[in-house]
Protein backbone atom coordinates (compact mmCIF):
# COMPACT_ATOMS: atom_id res chain seq x y z
CA UNK A 1 0.00 0.00 0.00
CA UNK A 2 3.10 2.36 0.71
CA UNK A 3 4.05 2.34 -3.14
CA UNK A 4 0.12 2.65 -4.28
CA UNK A 5 -0.52 5.54 -2.12
CA UNK A 6 2.42 7.05 -3.77
CA UNK A 7 1.52 6.24 -7.17
CA UNK A 8 -2.08 7.83 -6.09
CA UNK A 9 -0.19 11.31 -5.86
CA UNK A 10 0.73 11.12 -9.17
CA UNK A 11 -2.03 10.01 -10.92
CA UNK A 12 -5.01 7.72 -11.52
CA UNK A 13 -3.95 4.18 -10.04
CA UNK A 14 -5.34 1.02 -11.13
CA UNK A 15 -4.78 -1.69 -8.12
CA UNK A 16 -5.01 -5.03 -8.80
CA UNK A 17 -4.82 -7.56 -5.86
CA UNK A 18 -5.25 -10.84 -4.54
CA UNK A 19 -8.50 -10.95 -2.83
CA UNK A 20 -12.21 -11.26 -2.75
CA UNK A 21 -14.47 -10.31 -5.39
CA UNK A 22 -17.11 -8.33 -3.58
CA UNK A 23 -17.80 -5.63 -5.89
CA UNK A 24 -18.32 -3.18 -2.67
CA UNK A 25 -14.38 -3.16 -1.99
CA UNK A 26 -13.61 -2.89 -6.05
CA UNK A 27 -15.59 0.79 -6.04
CA UNK A 28 -13.55 3.43 -6.88
CA UNK A 29 -11.63 5.13 -4.10
CA UNK A 30 -10.44 8.59 -4.69
CA UNK A 31 -7.82 8.13 -7.18
CA UNK A 32 -7.61 4.17 -6.73
CA UNK A 33 -9.52 2.25 -8.19
CA UNK A 34 -9.47 -1.19 -6.97
CA UNK A 35 -9.43 -4.84 -9.07
CA UNK A 36 -9.29 -7.27 -6.10
CA UNK A 37 -9.40 -10.87 -8.03
CA UNK A 38 -9.34 -14.85 -6.37
CA UNK A 39 -8.36 -17.53 -7.86
CA UNK A 40 -11.08 -19.59 -5.56
CA UNK A 41 -13.73 -17.59 -7.07
CA UNK A 42 -12.66 -18.47 -10.69
CA UNK A 43 -15.17 -20.75 -12.63
CA UNK A 44 -14.03 -24.26 -12.91
CA UNK A 45 -13.61 -27.74 -10.91
CA UNK A 46 -10.06 -27.79 -11.05
CA UNK A 47 -6.95 -25.37 -8.98
CA UNK A 48 -5.36 -25.19 -12.61
CA UNK A 49 -8.25 -24.41 -14.62
CA UNK A 50 -9.00 -21.24 -12.02
CA UNK A 51 -5.25 -20.59 -11.93
CA UNK A 52 -5.38 -20.31 -15.81
CA UNK A 53 -8.65 -18.19 -15.62
CA UNK A 54 -7.26 -15.61 -12.84
CA UNK A 55 -4.22 -15.18 -15.11
CA UNK A 56 -6.15 -14.22 -18.41
CA UNK A 57 -7.86 -11.71 -16.01
CA UNK A 58 -4.98 -10.01 -15.18
CA UNK A 59 -3.72 -10.45 -18.90
CA UNK A 60 -7.16 -8.73 -19.99
CA UNK A 61 -7.12 -5.63 -17.06
CA UNK A 62 -3.18 -5.30 -18.84
CA UNK A 63 -5.17 -5.17 -22.36
CA UNK A 64 -7.82 -3.14 -21.96
CA UNK A 65 -6.73 -0.36 -18.85
CA UNK A 66 -5.36 3.02 -19.99
CA UNK A 67 -2.09 3.91 -17.96
CA UNK A 68 0.80 4.91 -18.42
CA UNK A 69 3.22 2.82 -16.32
CA UNK A 70 2.70 -1.10 -15.37
CA UNK A 71 4.12 -1.81 -11.91
CA UNK A 72 4.24 -5.59 -11.11
CA UNK A 73 5.14 -7.17 -7.45
CA UNK A 74 4.81 -10.57 -9.22
CA UNK A 75 3.62 -12.28 -12.23
CA UNK A 76 0.81 -14.74 -13.58
CA UNK A 77 1.87 -18.50 -13.21
CA UNK A 78 0.69 -19.36 -16.80
CA UNK A 79 1.96 -16.41 -18.39
CA UNK A 80 4.78 -15.35 -16.82
CA UNK A 81 6.24 -13.47 -20.28
CA UNK A 82 3.47 -12.64 -22.02
CA UNK A 83 1.90 -10.01 -19.58
CA UNK A 84 5.50 -7.97 -19.80
CA UNK A 85 5.50 -8.56 -23.64
CA UNK A 86 2.09 -7.17 -23.69
CA UNK A 87 2.74 -4.14 -21.92
CA UNK A 88 5.68 -3.42 -23.65
CA UNK A 89 3.51 -4.36 -27.05
CA UNK A 90 1.16 -1.33 -25.81
CA UNK A 91 4.30 1.27 -25.59
CA UNK A 92 3.88 1.54 -21.78
CA UNK A 93 6.64 2.04 -19.24
CA UNK A 94 7.22 -1.40 -17.00
CA UNK A 95 8.83 -1.56 -13.11
CA UNK A 96 9.49 -4.74 -11.80
CA UNK A 97 9.54 -5.22 -7.78
CA UNK A 98 11.52 -7.89 -7.06
CA UNK A 99 11.27 -8.27 -3.09
CA UNK A 100 12.30 -12.23 -3.68
CA UNK A 101 15.13 -13.52 -5.65
CA UNK A 102 12.14 -15.24 -7.80
CA UNK A 103 13.71 -18.34 -9.21
CA UNK A 104 14.80 -19.42 -5.66
CA UNK A 105 11.27 -18.53 -4.06
CA UNK A 106 8.64 -19.15 -6.64
CA UNK A 107 8.34 -22.55 -6.29
CA UNK A 108 8.37 -25.32 -2.85
CA UNK A 109 11.98 -26.76 -2.47
CA UNK A 110 10.84 -29.76 -3.76
CA UNK A 111 10.32 -28.37 -7.25
CA UNK A 112 13.88 -26.82 -6.86
CA UNK A 113 15.46 -28.68 -10.02
CA UNK A 114 13.04 -26.74 -11.74
CA UNK A 115 14.78 -23.35 -10.78
CA UNK A 116 17.11 -23.04 -13.90
CA UNK A 117 13.90 -22.94 -15.80
CA UNK A 118 12.90 -19.69 -13.37
CA UNK A 119 16.69 -18.32 -13.83
CA UNK A 120 15.62 -18.29 -18.05
CA UNK A 121 11.66 -17.05 -17.58
CA UNK A 122 13.80 -14.20 -15.18
CA UNK A 123 15.90 -13.18 -17.76
CA UNK A 124 13.07 -13.10 -20.39
CA UNK A 125 11.27 -10.96 -17.90
CA UNK A 126 14.41 -8.23 -16.86
CA UNK A 127 14.83 -7.92 -21.00
CA UNK A 128 11.55 -6.21 -21.20
CA UNK A 129 11.55 -4.22 -18.20
CA UNK A 130 12.53 -0.59 -18.07
CA UNK A 131 13.56 -0.71 -14.34
CA UNK A 132 13.41 -2.86 -11.24
CA UNK A 133 12.97 -2.45 -7.43
CA UNK A 134 14.50 -4.88 -4.82
CA UNK A 135 15.19 -5.22 -1.15
CA UNK A 136 19.00 -5.23 -0.62
CA UNK A 137 21.71 -4.47 -3.04
CA UNK A 138 23.00 -7.86 -2.59
CA UNK A 139 19.94 -9.61 -3.76
CA UNK A 140 19.46 -7.34 -6.82
CA UNK A 141 23.48 -8.23 -7.66
CA UNK A 142 22.45 -11.98 -7.62
CA UNK A 143 19.76 -11.78 -9.99
CA UNK A 144 21.86 -9.44 -12.39
CA UNK A 145 24.98 -11.63 -12.45
CA UNK A 146 22.84 -14.75 -12.73
CA UNK A 147 20.63 -13.37 -15.48
CA UNK A 148 23.49 -11.20 -17.38
CA UNK A 149 21.05 -7.93 -17.62
CA UNK A 150 21.09 -4.96 -15.69
CA UNK A 151 18.40 -3.01 -15.18
CA UNK A 152 17.94 0.68 -13.95
CA UNK A 153 17.25 -0.44 -10.13
CA UNK A 154 16.25 1.12 -6.76
CA UNK A 155 16.75 -0.40 -3.41
CA UNK A 156 14.09 -0.06 -1.15
CA UNK A 157 14.24 -2.71 1.89
CA UNK A 158 11.31 -2.90 4.26
CA UNK A 159 11.46 -0.11 6.08
CA UNK A 160 9.53 0.37 9.88
CA UNK A 161 6.00 2.73 9.23
CA UNK A 162 7.22 4.28 11.74
CA UNK A 163 9.64 4.69 15.62
CA UNK A 164 9.86 5.00 19.03
CA UNK A 165 11.17 7.53 20.75
CA UNK A 166 14.73 6.20 21.69
CA UNK A 167 14.91 4.99 25.54
CA UNK A 168 11.72 5.82 26.60
CA UNK A 169 10.95 2.38 28.08
CA UNK A 170 12.57 0.18 30.68
CA UNK A 171 13.97 -2.99 28.90
CA UNK A 172 12.72 -5.86 30.53
CA UNK A 173 15.09 -9.10 30.27
CA UNK A 174 13.47 -10.43 27.27
CA UNK A 175 14.55 -11.19 24.15
CA UNK A 176 11.39 -11.08 21.13
CA UNK A 177 10.85 -13.23 18.21
CA UNK A 178 8.74 -11.13 15.80
CA UNK A 179 7.26 -11.83 12.55
CA UNK A 180 3.99 -13.01 10.84
CA UNK A 181 5.51 -15.91 9.20
CA UNK A 182 6.03 -19.17 10.74
CA UNK A 183 9.61 -20.26 10.14
CA UNK A 184 12.26 -23.09 11.67
CA UNK A 185 14.52 -20.33 14.22
CA UNK A 186 18.09 -22.19 13.89
CA UNK A 187 20.16 -22.03 17.14
CA UNK A 188 22.03 -23.77 19.10
CA UNK A 189 20.47 -26.23 21.37
CA UNK A 190 22.57 -25.45 24.48
CA UNK A 191 22.94 -21.68 23.61
CA UNK A 192 19.12 -21.77 23.84
CA UNK A 193 19.07 -23.31 27.12
CA UNK A 194 21.41 -20.81 28.96
CA UNK A 195 19.66 -17.89 26.97
CA UNK A 196 16.61 -19.31 28.80
CA UNK A 197 18.38 -18.78 32.42
CA UNK A 198 19.02 -15.08 31.37
CA UNK A 199 16.41 -14.25 29.51
CA UNK A 200 12.28 -14.82 28.93
CA UNK A 201 11.86 -15.32 25.62
CA UNK A 202 8.82 -14.66 23.84
CA UNK A 203 7.15 -14.27 19.96
CA UNK A 204 4.83 -11.40 19.22
CA UNK A 205 2.01 -12.29 16.12
CA UNK A 206 4.16 -16.07 15.39
CA UNK A 207 4.21 -19.77 16.51
CA UNK A 208 7.74 -20.00 17.75
CA UNK A 209 7.82 -23.53 19.56
CA UNK A 210 11.52 -22.24 21.42
CA UNK A 211 9.77 -19.23 23.77
CA UNK A 212 8.32 -19.43 26.88
CA UNK A 213 5.28 -16.95 26.05
CA UNK A 214 3.33 -16.35 22.46
CA UNK A 215 1.60 -13.30 22.33
CA UNK A 216 -1.05 -12.39 19.62
CA UNK A 217 -1.07 -10.67 16.52
CA UNK A 218 -0.88 -6.97 17.28
CA UNK A 219 -2.28 -3.62 15.83
CA UNK A 220 1.34 -2.12 14.56
CA UNK A 221 1.67 0.47 17.31
CA UNK A 222 0.91 -1.64 19.85
CA UNK A 223 3.67 -4.33 18.46
CA UNK A 224 6.27 -1.85 18.05
CA UNK A 225 5.51 -0.60 22.02
CA UNK A 226 6.02 -4.19 23.00
CA UNK A 227 9.15 -4.43 21.00
CA UNK A 228 10.67 -1.54 22.37
CA UNK A 229 10.45 -2.97 26.35
CA UNK A 230 12.71 -6.15 25.30
CA UNK A 231 16.50 -6.30 25.79
CA UNK A 232 17.06 -7.58 21.99
CA UNK A 233 14.83 -9.05 18.97
CA UNK A 234 16.55 -12.38 17.98
CA UNK A 235 16.94 -13.28 13.89
CA UNK A 236 17.81 -16.26 12.93
CA UNK A 237 15.14 -17.52 10.80
CA UNK A 238 15.63 -20.41 8.51
CA UNK A 239 13.12 -20.71 5.28
CA UNK A 240 14.17 -23.77 3.27
CA UNK A 241 16.54 -26.72 4.33
CA UNK A 242 19.66 -24.92 3.07
CA UNK A 243 20.75 -22.41 5.86
CA UNK A 244 22.57 -20.46 2.52
CA UNK A 245 18.68 -19.86 1.39
CA UNK A 246 19.16 -16.65 -0.63
CA UNK A 247 16.21 -15.07 0.40
CA UNK A 248 17.30 -15.15 3.48
CA UNK A 249 20.88 -14.13 3.87
CA UNK A 250 19.97 -11.31 1.59
CA UNK A 251 16.51 -10.78 3.22
CA UNK A 252 16.25 -6.85 4.91
CA UNK A 253 12.60 -8.54 6.60
CA UNK A 254 10.44 -5.73 8.44
CA UNK A 255 11.04 -7.46 11.89
CA UNK A 256 14.24 -5.81 11.36
CA UNK A 257 13.65 -2.80 10.90
CA UNK A 258 10.88 -2.60 13.24
CA UNK A 259 13.47 -3.89 15.77
CA UNK A 260 16.15 -0.93 15.09
CA UNK A 261 13.04 1.67 14.91
CA UNK A 262 11.41 0.42 17.82
CA UNK A 263 15.24 1.42 20.10
CA UNK A 264 15.59 -1.95 20.25
CA UNK A 265 18.79 -4.26 19.20
CA UNK A 266 19.07 -7.39 17.07
CA UNK A 267 21.10 -10.90 17.76
CA UNK A 268 21.18 -11.53 14.02
CA UNK A 269 23.07 -14.67 13.15
CA UNK A 270 26.46 -13.88 10.42
CA UNK A 271 24.46 -15.73 7.53
CA UNK A 272 22.43 -12.76 7.44
CA UNK A 273 24.74 -10.84 4.73
CA UNK A 274 22.62 -8.19 4.38
CA UNK A 275 22.01 -7.94 7.80
CA UNK A 276 25.20 -8.48 9.29
CA UNK A 277 26.82 -4.73 6.53
CA UNK A 278 23.99 -2.65 8.16
CA UNK A 279 24.59 -4.00 12.17
CA UNK A 280 28.51 -3.53 11.09
CA UNK A 281 27.96 -0.02 9.75
CA UNK A 282 25.97 0.93 12.61
CA UNK A 283 26.80 -0.76 15.53
CA UNK A 284 22.93 -1.69 16.87
CA UNK A 285 23.32 -5.14 17.91
CA UNK A 286 25.20 -8.35 18.03
CA UNK A 287 26.37 -10.75 14.84
CA UNK A 288 26.52 -14.10 15.70
CA UNK A 289 27.05 -17.82 14.68
CA UNK A 290 24.10 -19.09 16.66
CA UNK A 291 24.36 -22.67 15.45
CA UNK A 292 27.53 -23.55 16.36
CA UNK A 293 29.36 -21.59 18.89
CA UNK A 294 27.22 -21.77 22.23
CA UNK A 295 29.44 -20.52 25.09
CA UNK A 296 30.88 -17.74 23.06
CA UNK A 297 27.84 -16.60 21.80
CA UNK A 298 26.04 -16.71 25.49
CA UNK A 299 29.57 -14.94 26.85
CA UNK A 300 28.73 -12.07 24.31
CA UNK A 301 25.11 -11.25 25.29
CA UNK A 302 25.63 -11.53 28.68
CA UNK A 303 28.40 -9.23 28.85
CA UNK A 304 26.82 -6.79 26.23
CA UNK A 305 25.92 -4.78 28.79
CA UNK A 306 29.03 -2.55 28.40
CA UNK A 307 27.97 -1.55 24.68
CA UNK A 308 24.54 -1.72 25.18
CA UNK A 309 24.35 2.38 25.67
CA UNK A 310 26.03 2.06 22.57
CA UNK A 311 23.50 0.25 20.97
CA UNK A 312 20.80 2.55 22.32
CA UNK A 313 23.08 5.73 21.27
CA UNK A 314 23.49 4.28 17.80
CA UNK A 315 19.83 3.56 17.46
CA UNK A 316 19.07 6.79 17.53
CA UNK A 317 21.51 8.63 16.10
CA UNK A 318 20.70 6.18 12.42
CA UNK A 319 16.77 6.08 13.45
CA UNK A 320 16.50 8.11 10.03
CA UNK A 321 18.17 4.77 7.71
CA UNK A 322 15.32 2.41 9.65
CA UNK A 323 11.81 4.33 8.83
CA UNK A 324 9.76 5.39 5.43
CA UNK A 325 9.81 9.28 5.54
CA UNK A 326 9.00 11.72 2.83
CA UNK A 327 12.78 11.70 1.51
CA UNK A 328 12.68 7.85 0.61
CA UNK A 329 9.21 8.56 -0.97
CA UNK A 330 11.07 11.53 -2.89
CA UNK A 331 13.71 9.08 -4.50
CA UNK A 332 10.92 6.79 -5.22
CA UNK A 333 8.88 9.42 -7.43
CA UNK A 334 12.56 10.66 -8.87
CA UNK A 335 13.05 6.90 -9.94
CA UNK A 336 10.02 6.79 -11.33
CA UNK A 337 10.15 9.76 -13.15
CA UNK A 338 13.42 8.78 -14.64
CA UNK A 339 12.01 6.06 -15.57
CA UNK A 340 8.51 7.48 -17.66
CA UNK A 341 11.59 10.07 -19.19
CA UNK A 342 13.68 7.68 -20.21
Amino acid sequence: MRTIEIFSKLGKVYYQFSGSNDLSIAQSKGDIQCFPLSRDEMPGRHRLIKRVRLDQEILRLVQDLDYDLAYFHSFPASQPIKLFREVKKRGKKLLYDLHEIMPVQFLPEKYSFLNPVLWQILKAQLSLVDGVIGVSDEAMKMMFEKTGITKPFLIIPNYAVTGMQIGRNVKNAEIAIVGGTSRKITINGNLLKELKKNFKLISIGTNCDIVDEELPFMDYELMMDRISKVKYTLLAFQSRSDPQYPNDIYSLPNKFYDSLAAGTPVIIDNRFVSMKKIIEETNTGLILDLSKEPYKDLSLILNASGSYDSYLKNLGRYYDKFVWDNSKEDYFVDFIATIMNS
